[in-house]
């Protein structure tokens, strides 16, 4: 048996404008997705998060799913709307995802073997916490170890890519940068190779006094709500974009020399940004007015369309006592944890 697990991750800034090329802070989070992998003779797939749904394929069945979703994803990408993809792969349980993840990995890694594998994430689904990011990478390391195939961390984390386009459609490479090697990253996407700096020499504090809050699950998956934002006017969106994009070098300044008032004032304004690009909701309105009623700092976290608020405020307690008070629970989590690693190792 191989066990391999992968920390979630969060934006503290720059979602939705990293997709169009402007930077993002983004840093894991002690949330985990754990991997198992055993022998056996076809390819069976259980996540602990959907016990009543399991699946179990031949390696030709397997390659075939993946095969005829690698060829949607490249209609979809030529007409620019991954609506039919979206829609494909959530059929039967997700299971075209599903199959077409441990799919693109074996295929990456040159694996034509069965296995049993079983996913236990910590990480809910559509928090914009990197759960898809994170499952990515901790199947792409757990298949690579368990048939005994050396394998970089940049080769991770190119595989994973590829996993995050059929959610996704077009990521930015944010998420699975973050889940794959963990800690505090500068991202932005580039060519003819993205630029991801880790910012441990810059900023070797420990970020604390963050606490999130889970508003519940988004209607809409992460590549659906980046076709929203794609499908607003062009010079509307492009505006909000860039300023989210200026935001985030003055964040990667504020936090180097510790100004932290600036940090909340910049958190306030990116959610101002967001939220006119459509990607906040009535719960996430109700969490950021109330912290920002208290003097602290509040933004959506991912795609946005539900899932986590990410908090701050001098005062811990205080924030914790009164996101209490409006009725959530507060989750309290530390930032800039080990990326991928292995857990366990029978081989």
């Amino acid at each position: 048996m191989v066990k391999v697990s992968a920390p979630g991750k969060v934006y503290l800034i720059g979602e939705h404008a990293v997709v169009y090329g402007q930077p993002a802070i983004i840093a894991s989070v002690n949330k985990r997705t754990y991997v198992s992998i055993e022998p056996s003779k076809k390819i069976t797939y259980r996540d602990l998060g959907w016990p009543d749904i399991s699946h179990t394929w031949s390696v030709k069945e397997l390659f075939g799913i993946t095969e005829k979703i690698l060829n949607l994803w490249d209609t979809c990408n030529n007409k620019q709307n991954f609506s039919e993809l979206f829609n494909f792969i959530k059929k039967n349980g997700y299971e075209g995802y599903r199959a077409s993840v441990v799919g693109i990995a074996m295929k990456r890694l040159g694996v034509k073997e069965g296995f049993s594998i079983i996913i236990d994430s910590q990480i809910p689904v559509g928090a914009g916490l990197g759960s898809s990011a994170s499952r990515a990478v901790s199947i792409t390391k757990a298949i690579a170890q368990f048939f005994k195939k050396k394998i970089s961390l940049e080769r991770i984390n190119e595989i994973a890519y590829l996993q995050e386009k059929v959610i996704h459609g077009i990521p930015s490479g944010g998420d699975n940068s973050t889940c794959c090697f963990g800690g505090l990253v500068w991202f932005k996407k580039t060519q003819p190779s993205n630029e991801i700096r880790f910012l441990k020499k810059e900023i070797p504090y420990k970020l604390e006094n963050f606490v999130f809050v889970y508003t519940g699950e988004p209607k809409k998956t992460t590549g659906e709500m980046v076709q929203l934002v794609r499908e607003l006017k062009e010079e509307y969106r492009a505006e909000r974009i860039k300023k989210i994009g200026e935001m985030s070098y003055e964040m990667l300044e504020s936090l180097k020399r510790k100004d932290f008032k600036r940090m909340k004032e910049i958190i306030n304004q990116t959610q101002k940004n967001l939220t006119e690009l459509g990607a906040s909701t009535k719960e996430i309105d109700k969490v950021v007015k109330a912290v920002q009623k208290v003097s602290g700092a509040a933004k959506l976290c991912g795609a946005g369309g539900g899932g986590i608020v990410l908090c701050y405020h001098e005062e811990k307690k205080k924030l914790i006592d009164l996101i209490r008070n409006i009725g959530y629970d507060p989750w309290e989590m530390d930032l800039a944890v080990e990326g991928v690693r292995i857990e366990r190792d029978d081989n």
